[in-house]
């Protein structure tokens, strides 16, 4: 709907806003029946005829038909999923259902720049062209064509990082633009409990709150593949409060059922020898799919890439200290299956568009059970059986103490940094 209708007409707007987007469940009305139907929308925009069947909610309903119905209902949710399940379509249907009856805009706040373009090259090989990220590995000119396509009404999505809400060009285009819809994927970043809690991800609120207006917020749906009950309660709580949001709490639980997990000991000196003969024994010789070995430091992922390729295999390493260019390379020839096996750190994996990965090698202990969770779920998201391994030794255990001692800051760096703000507060 045109900005100058709903300034000039705002009792009109806001009461066809509401037709367009409400549901009246009468059975005659074929308008509902086309608009609001979420497995007709699973079908015309990704070609499928129906929602996975596992996980299910309480009534054997698939879980993810259940949030995409609630989604474009206007209900505000928290939806659990195991990694893999397909979390990112329980917010894209609703997303592209409000943009075709309204022309709403859905906000997706995404913690990683990959993870969001992954996302919107995902859409876009399926012909959905709607969905744009502005981040900061754009050039001016990507940002602008960006930011142009959100302003003019082009743009069914946007998904940004929590910081860019504090950017003036993006909060101008967002002021041009009915905001339908606010989703939070990874939103266990929001809580102070859980294991990638980000400050700027409670700042969400308080922008949604700021700019509404005194209107009623825009529905929140809130998405993320761990989360302990202590994090459940926080999330949940934390939107009551800032916005007096009731999230409709949907748990499917936090491990795919098509996994096998297994514990195997190794030592320093026979590691690599142990990760070699893993994917050996697990992963299919022939074929397109690949393996993931999660190393916890750079020079790992290095070693045990080079160890791979002497022994033959398609391998490369993964990890932060990458170009941009590189890593979209790597990943790219690991998504068609010309590499076979990514040694990476946990910097790899977060919506990478790769269902066949048929093992998940742990060569160090992951930093969390939360991690590993995360990581390990990035098997056989296309349902088939995959294997997940964990090479386990005490030694390992002391240097993710060290890793995590490490990341912390210690009591002069706090002083400082207290110092620093009322320095410019003064």
């Amino acid at each position: 709907m045109p900005p100058w209708v709903r300034m000039q007409f705002p009792d009109a707007a806001r009461m066809i806003k509401r037709l367009r987007d409400t549901a009246c469940e009468a059975p005659d009305c074929a308008w509902c029946r086309e608009k609001s139907d979420p497995v007709k929308a699973l079908s015309r925009w990704f070609g499928f005829q129906a929602f996975r069947p596992t996980p299910t909610d309480a009534d054997d309903r698939p879980l993810q038909e259940r949030i995409v119905d609630e989604g474009m209902r206007g209900k505000s949710l928290l939806g659990i999923l195991p990694t893999g399940t397909g979390k990112f379509v329980c917010y894209q249907i609703p997303a592209l259902a409000k943009f075709d009856r309204t022309g709403a805009l859905t906000v997706v706040i995404s913690p990683l720049v990959a993870l969001m373009s992954d996302q919107v090259s995902g859409m876009e090989r399926m012909g959905i062209s709607s969905a744009v990220t502005v981040n900061g590995m754009l050039s001016l000119p990507e940002r602008q064509d960006a930011l142009d396509k959100v302003r003019l009404g082009d743009a069914a999505m946007l998904l940004i990082s929590p910081e860019q809400l504090r950017s003036v060009s993006v909060r101008s285009v967002l002021a041009q633009r009915d905001i339908g819809l606010w989703v939070l994927d990874e939103a266990h970043c929001v809580s102070k409990w859980g294991h990638d809690f980000r400050p700027d991800y409670r700042y969400v609120s308080r922008f949604i709150k700021e700019t509404s207006g005194g209107d009623t917020p825009a529905p929140v749906i809130c998405l993320t593949a761990t989360a302990k009950p202590e994090v459940v309660r926080d999330i949940r709580d934390h939107f009551h409060q800032r916005l007096g949001a009731e999230l409709l709490l949907l748990d499917g639980g936090a491990s795919p059922t098509n996994l096998c997990f297994e514990v195997r000991s190794t030592g320093r000196r026979t590691k690599l020898a142990d990760i070699l003969t893993v994917i050996e024994q697990r992963l299919p010789p022939e074929g397109a799919s690949g393996a993931v070995v999660y190393c916890a430091t750079r020079k790992a992922t290095e070693d045990v890439a080079q160890f791979l390729q002497q022994q033959g295999l398609a391998a490369e390493r993964f990890h932060s200290g990458l170009t941009p260019d590189e890593k979209k390379t790597i990943q790219e020839r690991f998504r068609i299956g010309e590499l076979r096996v990514i040694a990476a750190t946990n910097a790899f994996g977060m919506g990478i568009d790769k269902p066949d990965i048929r093992l998940v090698v742990h060569g160090d202990i992951p930093g969390s059970p939360e991690n590993y969770v995360q990581e390990a779920g990035r098997a056989g998201r296309d349902r088939d059986h995959a294997n997940c391994v964990l090479l386990f030794a005490a030694d390992d255990v002391e240097r993710q103490f060290q890793l995590s001692a490490r990341s912390r800051l210690a009591r002069h760096e706090i002083s400082a940094i207290l110092k620093a703000l009322r320095r410019l507060d003064a």
